[in-house]
C-alpha cells in the first residue's frame, strides 16, 4: 500500500514538472541561432545595400569628386580649342584720318606642338607705319608656329592632357573604393542589427519560460511539494533574464538607429522602425558575398597607383625636356597682291615671313632641379605601388584566412547548441524525477542560452569575414 502510494506521488509530482518545464522546451527549441521571423516587414540585406548604393549621400558624393574631376579634365581639353581673335585700331585727329587697321586670327593648337595659324589684316590711312603698310590694303596669310626643341621632345599641353587623363582614371579607381568601403560598412550594420535582433528574440523566448516557470513552482509551493527557496531560485533565473532581455531590447534599438544612418530616400533620411526586422536566413546573406576570383592585378587600389606612376613618368619626360634649348618657328604664306579669290595661287615661297627664337639659360638650375624633383616624385609613387600591392596581397590572405577559420568556428558553435540543448533537455527530466535541482535546470538553461547567443554571434562574424573579403575583390 505504502509503494502503491509511492508511485502515485511520483508520478503526480512528474506530471507537474513535466507541465511546468515541457513549454520550456518547447520555446527553446524554436529560440536557436534562427529564430522565429515576425509578422513586420522584413528589410533584407540585398534591398537595404541596394537602397544604399542608389541613395546614400556619401556615394553620391563620390561620385561628384568623380564629376569634378573631369570637368579638370575637360577644361584641359581646352587648350586645344581654336581660337578666332580680331583686333582693330583707327586715329583721326583734327578732323584728318591718321589711319585704320583691322586684324583677324584663327588658330588651331595641335598635339604635337604645332598651331596652325590663318589670319587677315586690313590697314589703311595717310599716317600708317611703314611696317603696317599693305600695297592692296588688306593681306591674307597661312602658316605654322613650330616648337622645335622642348615641345617636339615633350610638348607641355600634350603632357597635360595626358596628366588629366591619369588622374581622371585614378579619381575612377578611388571612387570604387569609396562607394566598396561604404558598402561594407553598412553589411557590417546591418549584422550587427541582425545580431542583436536575433538576441533580443532569444531573450524574450526565455522570459516567457522563466515567467511560466516560476507561475509554476510558486503554485507547487502552494501545495506544499517545493521548498520556498525553490521559489526564490525561479525568482532569480525570471529577474535574470528580464534584466538580459531589456539589454538586449536597448541593443536592438541603438543598432537599428545605427543602420538608419545608411538609409536614404532622394536625400530624406529614414529610420528603421520597430515593425522593421531583418531576414532571417543567414545562408541567404552569404550567398551575397561569394568570391569567384582572387587576383589583385585589377584591383582598383593598385591601378589608382600604376596611374600614379604613369603620370609621374611623363612628368618627368617633360622636365628632361626642359634641358633642351627652347626653340621656335614661325613661317606664314602671304597673298602677296593677289585677292582672296586668288588666295590658292597667291601662297608661294616668294611672299613669306619667317620668326625664329633660341634661348637656353646658361646654368640650367631650375630646370635640373624641377628633374630632380619629378624623378623623386616618380620613385615615391613606384615604391608606393610596390608597398600596396604587398599589403593588399597580405591582406587578401588574411581575409580568407579570417574567412576559413570563423566559418570553423560556426560548425563548432553548431555542435556546441546542440550538446547544450541535449544536457539542458536531460537535466528537466532528471529533475521532473526528482534526481536533480532547480539551480542545476537554471545553470544548464543559462549555458544553453549563451551557446545559442554564442552561435548568431559567430554566424554574423561568418558573414561579415566573406562581405570583406568580397568588398576587397569584387568591384
Amino acid at each position: 500500500m505504502i509503494t502503491t502510494r509511492f508511485l502515485v506521488n511520483g508520478f503526480v509530482k512528474g506530471f507537474l514538472w513535466m507541465l511546468i518545464f515541457c513549454p520550456c522546451l518547447i520555446l527553446a527549441q524554436e529560440g536557436e541561432a534562427t529564430p522565429s521571423q515576425d509578422q513586420g516587414k522584413v528589410l533584407s540585406l540585398e534591398e537595404f545595400l541596394g537602397m544604399v548604393k542608389a541613395y546614400h549621400p556619401y556615394v553620391k558624393q563620390a561620385k561628384i569628386e568623380l564629376s569634378a574631376v573631369e570637368a579638370d579634365l575637360l577644361a584641359t581639353r581646352g587648350v586645344y580649342d581654336p581660337k578666332v581673335s580680331v583686333k582693330g585700331a583707327s586715329k583721326t585727329f583734327d578732323g584728318e584720318d591718321y589711319y585704320e587697321k583691322l586684324g583677324a586670327t584663327f588658330k588651331i593648337p595641335t598635339y604635337f606642338g604645332i598651331d596652325l595659324v590663318g589670319s587677315f589684316d586690313r590697314n589703311e590711312g595717310t599716317y600708317l607705319n611703314p611696317t603696317d603698310y599693305l600695297a592692296q590694303g588688306e593681306l591674307y596669310s597661312v602658316g605654322a608656329d613650330i616648337d622645335l626643341g622642348r615641345g617636339f621632345w615633350a610638348n607641355e599641353r600634350l603632357n597635360t592632357l595626358r596628366q588629366a587623363k591619369f588622374y581622371t582614371s585614378q579619381a575612377k579607381e578611388k571612387v570604387r573604393l569609396q562607394v566598396n568601403k561604404i558598402m561594407f560598412e553598412a553589411t557590417q550594420s546591418y549584422l550587427k542589427w541582425y545580431e542583436s535582433y536575433s538576441a533580443y528574440k532569444i531573450w524574450e523566448q526565455f522570459v516567457d519560460n522563466a515567467q511560466f516557470r516560476f507561475e509554476g513552482v510558486r503554485s507547487a509551493f502552494e501545495e506544499g511539494d517545493v521548498a520556498a527557496i525553490d521559489t526564490t531560485e525561479a525568482r532569480i533565473a525570471l529577474n535574470s533574464r528580464a534584466l538580459s532581455f531589456e539589454q538586449a531590447k536597448l541593443d536592438l534599438r541603438q543598432s537599428a538607429l545605427k543602420l538608419s544612418n545608411f538609409l536614404w530616400l532622394d536625400q530624406i533620411p529614414l529610420e528603421i522602425s520597430e515593425e522593421i526586422v531583418p531576414e532571417k536566413d543567414i545562408a541567404q546573406m552569404q550567398t551575397q558575398f561569394v568570391v569567384l576570383n582572387n587576383d589583385i592585378s585589377q584591383h582598383p587600389l593598385l591601378q589608382a597607383a600604376n596611374y600614379g606612376v604613369a603620370a609621374g613618368r611623363l612628368d618627368q619626360r617633360l622636365k628632361t625636356a626642359g634641358l633642351l634649348p627652347e626653340m621656335t618657328l614661325g613661317y606664314r604664306w602671304l597673298s602677296g597682291d593677289r585677292d582672296f579669290k586668288q588666295l590658292g595661287w597667291a601662297l608661294d615661297p616668294q611672299n613669306n615671313t619667317t620668326q625664329f627664337k633660341v634661348s637656353l639659360p646658361l646654368f640650367l638650375r631650375k630646370e635640373r632641379g624641377a628633374l630632380k624633383l619629378s624623378q623623386l616624385k616618380l620613385r615615391e609613387a613606384q615604391l608606393n605601388l610596390a608597398q600596396n600591392t604587398l599589403e593588399l596581397s597580405n591582406k587578401i590572405q588574411g581575409l580568407e584566412y579570417t574567412a576559413e577559420v570563423v566559418q570553423k568556428q560556426t560548425e563548432m558553435a553548431n555542435k556546441l547548441v546542440s550538446d547544450y540543448k541535449l544536457l539542458y533537455n536531460a537535466e528537466q527530466v532528471k529533475f521532473a524525477q526528482g534526481e536533480s535541482s532547480l539551480f542545476l535546470v537554471n545553470n544548464r538553461e543559462s549555458k544553453y542560452i549563451e551557446s545559442i547567443l554564442k552561435q548568431i554571434k559567430t554566424q554574423s562574424e561568418w558573414v561579415v569575414a566573406q562581405a570583406e573579403l568580397y568588398f576587397n575583390l569584387v568591384f
